[in-house]
């Protein structure tokens, strides 16, 4: 049995990808293909139709040392010729407990299940039973990453070709011409060291990153870059043509319903009687003597009426003097100009109003004002 491990410690290069198609075509060539999802994520293990979310993962117990024989770990796919070591998230706590052990068979846990025997299959060895064991690796490299490389023979390293360099091939392959995976591998071998590195965008600090379609592969992304040449936003990026549409008839209806609004505030306006039109009254009040000199001298420029005759701004008052419960022939002529009503501590039906004097009749001595005669 041939074990190969796919392996990057770069995340989306396709690993999972090409270890499940690999699979599947060694076994339409005939092969038996053992599987060996080694990532807590459990891709590979989804892409067969065998991920278990709930219960602890073979995969798990296997790291663990937590098997008896290699049945218990194994499970058939719906291809006779394809078995699979499932995964799932408690793989993570099982590396995490295995880096506390103190045994010398910590990288020693996968290779137990190569050489195990399978009940099965009567003494077959699991590296009898099959011709290839490929294993889909994390892009870490943990102790179970240590675990599968101690058990491989040959490494799969994925890397993502540029744009400029998938078209060259396409180009080439659509003119007809052989294009080999030596090629390929030649044209990764001539990238430098830090070729795969960009010159960081970010000019400052932000969290603008985790909304950007290129977070995965960025590698000078930071949890608080405020500003980038470079960023896409991945939310309006990855927008359907449905949902695109559906936010400009969105837009579209918001915009008539504000031309609808305005419009209709500007007829309103339109209709709201004007300055002239207004029918403005007289209210002929009484107000006691011992108010009449502060009101004509300004000192007193407000009332506290009872609201029983519609008073407006813009209304007049004529103010007649009582004394005595009588009218003493002085009267005071006011506008009202300002006026308060349903406010807080007013009582209900009350209401202030602000006056201003235009004109006023009679002036009364310290002798009449005793007497009760008027000057006129």
């Amino acid at each position: 049995m041939k074990t190969i491990s796919i392996l990057n410690l770069k995340g989306g290069v396709a690993k999972t990808f090409t270890a499940a198609n690999m699979a599947y075509e060694l076994y339409r060539r005939g092969y038996k293909v053992l599987l060996i999802d080694n990532d807590k994520q459990g891709n590979l293990s989804k892409a067969y139709s065998r991920y278990d979310a709930e219960n602890v993962a073979p995969v798990t117990r296997l790291l663990a040392g937590d098997w008896e024989n290699a049945d218990e770990l194994i499970q058939h796919t719906e291809y006779e010729g394809i078995d699979i070591v499932t995964a799932n998230m408690s793989l993570f706590g099982a590396t995490w407990n295995l880096t506390k052990e103190d045994s010398e068979n910590q990288i020693e846990r996968y290779k137990a299940l190569v050489y195990a025997k399978m009940q099965y299959y009567g003494d077959c060895t699991i590296y009898g039973k099959y011709d290839y064991c490929i294993i889909d690796n994390p892009p870490d490299i943990g102790l179970n990453v240590v675990n599968a490389l101690a058990i491989t023979d040959e490494v799969i390293v994925p890397v993502k070709l540029d744009e400029d360099e998938q078209k060259e091939i396409a180009e080439k392959a659509a003119a007809g011409e052989n294009v080999r995976a030596k090629e390929i591998a030649e044209k990764v071998a001539e990238k430098k060291a830090g070729d795969d590195y960009e010159t960081p965008h970010p000019e400052s600090i932000t969290s603008l990153c985790y909304s950007c379609q290129k977070y995965k592969d960025c590698n000078v992304k930071t949890g608080t870059c405020q500003k980038c040449d470079q960023y896409i936003n991945k939310a309006e990026a990855e927008k359907t043509d449905e949902q695109r549409y559906s936010e400009e008839q969105d837009a579209i209806d918001r915009q008539t319903k504000k031309k609808l609004q305005e419009r209709a505030d500007a007829e309103k306006m339109e209709h709201l009687p004007s300055e002239g039109n207004i029918e403005h009254k007289q209210h002929e009040l009484k107000i006691v003597a011992s108010d009449y000199e502060d009101v004509i001298s300004g000192k007193k420029s407000f009332e506290l009426r009872k609201n029983d005759r519609g008073y407006k701004q813009g209304d007049s008052l004529k103010m007649l003097e009582f004394k005595d419960g009588k009218h003493t022939g002085r009267t005071i002529d006011a506008d009202i100009i300002y006026m308060l009503e349903d406010y807080t501590g007013l009582t209900e039906g009350y209401c202030i109003l602000g006056i201003r004097v235009t004109d006023y009749t009679g002036k009364v001595s310290e002798t009449d004002t005793e007497s009760g005669a008027v000057n006129v």
